[in-house]
Formats: structure tokens, C-alpha cells, sequence
């Protein structure tokens, strides 16, 4: 399950990894990749939160959920140089966020049942603070390209 962060100049992102590169500033592409993430980490408690308060109580699928692995990725070569927010549960946390929940009744694994639950609790949180991750984004961007044109 991800959830992609949309940064207005997205392209700009992988000119810059690219410029990093060229200019063998492997300490600013660290650098870079390690503002981007943290400039998107404070979402992860929200998120969490969201899933304690929407996912179903009822068998502990919120607590479980809110307690699974959640992350920051970073990519800045390709068609897809961005920054998503991953949880672990792959497709089962994607329907989830949908609103589709699938479980065993009563725990018979030979029988199973769809279940609607409210959906966005994983798209909601980032959302909210989608204007702030932007802004932290592009000031990363911002610093180290300062830092790539100084002169030595």
C-alpha cells in the first residue's frame, strides 16, 4: 500500500538528483533524500491515528493496523522520481483505504465475507497535510540546489 505525494515540480526534483549527480555531491543527494523524509514523517502519526479511530475495533484489525510498519520512500531517478508513504499489507491495506474490508466469519477460514468500512483512512491524513509536506519538499530542493551552485 502507498500513498503518492504529488510535489508540484516533480520534474524538478529529478533534474536536481540529476545535477547532484553530475556535480558528484553524494553528501547533498544524502542529505537531500534525509530532508525529504523527514519533512514527510510527521504524517505517520496521523495515519496511525486514523486507523485506531475508522478501522474496525471489533477483533483489533485498528490496533494491529496502526501498528504496522509504515515508511517514507524516496526515488529520484526515473519516470517515477517522487516520495510515497508506504504501509506494509500490500493489496489487503489498499482495499482497506477503499472501504473494502475481506475476513473470515468468526475466524472459519472456509468462509469468507467483504465488509464495507469507512473508506480514505490512509489517504485522508496525508491529505490534510499535503500543503505542508509540498512545502518542506520543495525547501529541501531549494537548499540544495543553493548548495550546488555556491562556488567553491
Amino acid at each position: 500500500m502507498s500513498e503518492d505525494i504529488s510535489v508540484q515540480g516533480a520534474d524538478n526534483l529529478e533534474a536536481l538528483a540529476r545535477r547532484l549527480k553530475e556535480a558528484g555531491g553524494t553528501e547533498l543527494r544524502k542529505e537531500m533524500l534525509k530532508g525529504i523524509r523527514e519533512g514527510v514523517k510527521p504524517v505517520i502519526p496521523d495515519i496511525r491515528k486514523s486507523a485506531e479511530s475508522i478501522l474496525p475495533k471489533a477483533g483489533g484489525l485498528n490496533d494491529v493496523i496502526a501498528k504496522s510498519k509504515i515508511g517514507v520512500r524516496t526515488r529520484l531517478s526515473g519516470e517515477n522520481a517522487g516520495v510515497s508513504v508506504r504501509g506494509t499489507g500490500g493489496k489487503q491495506l489498499s482495499d482497506m483505504n477503499r472501504g473494502r474490508l475481506r475476513h473470515p466469519v468468526y475466524g472459519n477460514r472456509s468462509t469468507w465475507v467483504q465488509q464495507s468500512i469507512p473508506a480514505g483512512w490512509f489517504d485522508k491524513p496525508v491529505e490534510k497535510d499535503i500543503d505542508k509536506i509540498r512545502s518542506s519538499i520543495q525547501h529541501v530542493m531549494e537548499d540544495v540546489a543553493a548548495k550546488i551552485a555556491r562556488p567553491l
